[in-house]
């Protein structure tokens, strides 16, 4: 069983997800604010975050980058599932040099995103 982390400030979003994820087979934990999800990454760390790109206070990739920071090697893979075109985010990482093990397009065909999940637990 995997540790999956999901960022997203929009519940509904959120919460699909975890159950989504929870039927996977795999545990989930969800935050609005990526300050916290920070702490919950500190505390517990993932082996996957499932990242929104627009969140209020702190994009998904400064959140990328704080998780990077914080945990090191320890850092989980991040899938970006939103509805910012993949070439935007991809633009903003560019010099990060952050690296997302993927992207998923908002809205989603659940049977989309659960193979990208699975892809990217399986490596």
């Amino acid at each position: 069983m995997s540790r999956v982390l999901i960022v997203d400030d929009v519940e509904i979003v959120r919460k699909a997800l975890q159950v989504g994820i929870q039927k996977l087979g795999h545990e989930a934990e969800g935050a609005s604010d990526p300050l916290v999800a920070l702490e919950l990454a500190r505390l517990h760390p993932p082996d996957l975050a499932l990242v929104d790109y627009r969140m209020p206070g702190m994009d998904g990739v400064a959140f990328f980058g704080a998780l990077k920071s914080q945990l090191g090697d320890k850092c989980p893979k991040v899938l970006f599932v939103s509805a910012t075109p993949p070439e935007e985010v991809r633009e903003k990482l560019l010099p990060t040099g952050l690296v997302p093990e993927g992207f998923v397009r908002k809205p989603f065909h659940l049977d989309d995103l659960w193979k990208t999940v699975k892809d990217a637990l399986a490596h």
